[in-house]
């Protein structure tokens, strides 16, 4: 998937009181450990993690201007605390 895609959540997931299910959200990263995408929903402000098959790419590949100007500004947060 493309950094900025919009994809729809396909199974029912209750997010804060929320189900997404058939809502859009903007895809960020996927996780290297447990390969879940990292999604953000404009309709609740909220992230969620979501493996494959609960999610559907909206266009494949597309990503809008107003997506790739959101994901531009996400930046991984760096560790700074070493023991």
């Amino acid at each position: 998937m493309k950094r900025g895609q919009e994809i729809t959540v396909i199974v029912d997931y209750d997010l804060f009181d929320l189900n997404v299910k058939g809502e859009k959200g903007v895809y960020v990263k996927t996780d290297e450990v447990t390969g879940k995408h990292l999604i953000y929903f404009r309709v609740n402000g909220e992230w969620a993690e979501l493996p494959d098959d609960q999610i559907k790419p909206c266009r494949p590949g597309k990503v809008s201007q107003k997506n790739k100007e959101f994901v531009d500004l996400i930046k991984t947060m760096p560790i700074t605390y070493a023991p």
